[in-house]
């Protein structure tokens, strides 16, 4: 799990100027100033990075997961990876 953190924050480090720190402490993506669009190329590069495909919205709702902060990315990359 710490290569999937390393490398999730290799990619969310492009699209902020908040430390790394900050990333898992952030309750959302807007509090490190990353916007919706940002945000669609962030989950884009994760799954070029990790070969996978993220779920839309409604699918991950059903799952009981979200991806609206870091933590949420890390659990959601993680079960998918775990998963191929």
């Amino acid at each position: 799990m710490l290569k999937i953190k390393q490398q999730i924050h290799a990619i969310i480090r492009d699209y902020t100027e908040a430390s790394e720190a900050e990333y898992g402490q952030a309750k959302s993506f807007a509090e490190l100033n990353i916007d919706s669009l940002s945000m669609v190329e962030i989950i884009f590069d994760i799954e070029e990075a990790f070969d996978i495909k993220i779920p839309d919205e409604t699918e991950l709702d059903k799952r009981g997961l979200a991806i609206n902060n870091f933590n949420d990315v890390l659990t959601v990359v993680t079960q998918l990876v775990e998963k191929k």
